[in-house]
């Protein structure tokens, strides 16, 4: 087999030829006719759920770099292949990685934001595909809660999860914003874009073990209903396990409606009716003019200069694009731009910490607004975004103790969402990031024709006594587009809670810092924490959240000393409220792009040109050094691996998993190729392995041999 980086450098020379000859062929888009070997290789990586290596992907014409899915990002550049635009292949991907995630976290039943550069007008346009409210529900904090534990760890409240279920939903915007981007910027027939989707969904997908864990964690919830139990159900009845190939018959029938009859299908075709009366029968108070009256909204982004730079994003949303661009604003008046990265320099890092702050929790301070007036400012984003805000509130970021807190955190952001971005050969830029709000598949249980609905109405509570029917609901997705002398140079989308830190980091780190892109990935994340402070504290002791063990005593202490109050978060939290992010980085005179891959952040990329993987040096070992390992290891109540040998290869099996190769960059340790997964023997007193330490995405797992019966 060999290796991915090769397949896909043969599959970018077709996309060269097509670009010399200037036409495109009729598109194709099915994985049925793409390389076997290639296709079974990209489903292993998506099994495996991260990136193995550091990688640097490089783009001539063409680069598609999405969370989650490298399936769905092959899918997006077979379309960027066959003369599409960034608009087609951002769809393609949106369609593909919602199949391929069966639903979890992102849906089309969900919501989504775009920011498009078109080359041709020198515009960026933003196109909101938000949630928007049932004109019956009056009642918006009655509405059964939803479990957020695993962000906040606090237990759940008293009734969340149960009641009128249906009330936890909302009228989705994801479909009708997706036909919306192609009708203006699109190329290929909307049909083919839902080619690799309905390849998927008819052929089916390998449960992976995250995938198997969300099954059995959300199998009450699905199983009270018919649909539900359907949806979370094999053929023979029982609950989807790891290794199980899942199909999705329902879906299919859906997704060919939607080719069939467009996204109104959803809206006002078999499908919505299916809605209405499945949300009504779970005490929601949704009718068909809600759905009916639902229309995708563009809108003029604002923008902020930083770093010689206009950056742009997608709308005035109070929780994402201000407090981001209102952050690099800040900062750009804390001088940053003559700073170390933030991970190593304490300046630095107080710097991103006090203009987070401020930008995402200050304004929730009531007097703040009267000071604001005072120094001739509206309390609004626009005039947060002017230089002269930030050379008026930058120097109060700096002595400690200077503003008092807000009285509460504010809600807590997506919890769940994919990010994709394409650049394509005319030099379009799509920055699309969807979501459904939910942590995954959410509360509700319900299933409308293969899509379960999320239960995001809880998490949007706080604008749904404030929206009128039919009108956008405030939502944090912030993709931004970087321009200089209106030339994109730079998309940046990111997901999860702390999507405003994720984004601040990244658009700093390039612009203002020029900081590699594999090392500033792989930096310590910003996290947000959304625990309150009690009454009466400084918003600067509102702790800077980051992952345990992320820095040393030395530069801590130098934080303490400096007045920043830090709080290091377990491994699992920080991974639950971090997300993920991708990032694209445009040459401004060639628009050539470059993406990185990182085995700590869940993206992956693709171009049409070189990839190059840091892998390390494979060692060779003799067949009786690697007979030491041989043999089975308890890895859990119910899990064993096993070690096996064929010639001087060692090969790792798991219930469930692939068979794997290991490959050794040391005498007891080794390493896979397709995922990020390492390997640690410890030897006994016999000279054989006593137990196996398996690491996999900064989690280890030990496992003793296992002694065969005499």
């Amino acid at each position: 087999m060999r290796p991915l980086a090769v397949k896909l450098a043969c599959a970018a020379l077709g996309m060269s030829a097509l670009a010399v000859a200037g036409s495109a062929p009729a598109a194709d888009l099915s994985p049925g006719h793409w390389p076997a070997d290639l296709r079974a290789e990209l489903e292993q990586r998506e099994f495996y759920g991260a990136p193995a290596f550091p990688a640097t992907i490089q783009g001539k014409s063409a680069l598609v770099t999405t969370t989650a899915s490298p399936v769905a990002v092959h899918a997006g550049m077979e379309a960027l292949r066959r003369g599409g635009t960034a608009a087609d292949a951002a769809a393609t991907v949106a369609l593909t990685q919602i199949t391929t995630d069966l639903g979890a976290v992102v849906s089309f039943a969900g919501v989504s934001e775009l920011l498009y550069f078109e080359a041709k007008t020198g515009k960026v346009y933003a196109l909101e595909g938000h949630w928007t409210r049932y004109a019956g529900e009056t009642d918006p904090a009655s509405i059964p809660g939803t479990d957020i534990s695993i962000l906040n760890g606090q237990p759940p409240a008293p009734g969340t999860g149960v009641g009128p279920l249906g009330r936890q939903t909302l009228v989705p915007g994801f479909m009708a914003a997706l036909e919306a981007m192609h009708t203006r910027f699109g190329r290929l027939p909307f049909a083919q874009l839902f080619e690799p989707a309905l390849w998927y969904a008819d052929n089916g997908v390998t449960i992976s073990p995250a995938r198997a864990s969300w099954f059995a964690r959300r199998q009450t919830q699905f199983w009270r209903t018919p649909e539900g139990r359907r949806f979370a159900s094999m053929p023979d009845g029982a609950l989807p396990k790891t290794g199980d190939l899942y199909r999705q018959p329902d879906l299919a029938r859906t997704l060919r409606a939607v080719v069939a009859e467009g996204s109104a299908y959803m809206y006002t075709g078999a499908w919505a009716g299916a809605f209405v009366t499945q949300v009504r029968a779970d005490g929601g108070k949704v009718t068909a003019e809600d759905l009916a009256r639902y229309k995708p909204v563009w809108s003029q982004p604002p923008a902020v200069r930083f770093a010689g730079a206009t950056v742009f994003g997608p709308n005035e949303d109070p929780r994402g694009t201000c407090p981001t661009l209102e952050a690099l604003n800040l900062l750009g008046g804390l001088h940053v731009e003559g700073l170390g990265p933030y991970w190593r320099d304490p300046k630095a890092f107080k710097a991103y910490a006090r203009a987070l702050a401020f930008a995402q929790f200050a304004h929730a301070w009531p007097p703040l607004a009267e000071v604001e007036r005072a120094a001739g400012f509206k309390s609004d984003c626009e005039s947060r975004l002017t230089p002269r805000y930030a050379s008026t509130f930058a120097p109060e970021l700096g002595p400690p103790k200077t503003v008092p807190a807000p009285a509460s955190a504010p809600p807590p952001s997506t919890p769940h969402t994919d990010a994709i971005i394409v650049v394509d050969r005319w030099g379009n830029v799509a920055a699309l990031v969807h979501t459904s709000n939910v942590l995954v598949w959410g509360d509700t249980g319900i299933v409308v024709g293969g899509v379960p609905i999320p239960d995001a109405a809880p998490l949007n509570a706080w604008a749904l006594s404030t929206a009128k029917p039919g009108q956008h609901l405030p939502n944090e997705m912030t993709p931004v587009i970087a321009l200089k002398d209106g030339k994109p140079v730079l998309a940046v989308a990111s997901t999860g809670a702390s999507l405003v830190p994720e984004a601040t980091r990244l658009v700093g780190g390039v612009l203002a810092g020029g900081q590699d892109l594999k090392a500033l990935m792989r930096a310590p994340p910003l996290l947000l924490d959304i625990n309150p402070l009690p009454n009466g504290v400084s918003l600067w002791d509102w702790p800077q959240s980051v992952p345990a063990g992320a820095y040393d005593a030395a530069m801590i202490r130098a934080l303490t000393l400096d007045g920043v109050t830090v709080h290091e978060e377990t491994t699992a939290r920080a991974r639950d409220s971090r997300g993920s992010a991708v990032l694209a980085v445009i040459d401004q005179h060639s628009g050539a792009a470059r993406a990185v891959e990182v085995p700590e952040v869940i993206g992956f990329a693709e171009a049409d040109g070189t990839t190059r993987q840091d892998v390390p040096k494979a060692l060779a070992f003799s067949p009786e050094v690697l007979d030491r390992y041989v043999g089975d290891y308890q890895l859990a109540p119910n899990v064993v691996a096993t070690i096996t040998r064929r010639g001087d290869h060692l090969f790792a099996e798991r219930p469930g998993w692939p068979r794997a190769e290991l490959f050794a960059d040391a005498e007891d340790h080794f390493f896979e190729k397709l995922g990020d997964i390492q390997v640690t023997f410890h030897l006994g007193p016999t000279g054989r392995a006593s137990e196996v330490i398996v690491r996999q995405g900064g989690y280890d797992r030990t496992g003793p041999r296992i002694e065969a019966p005499n």
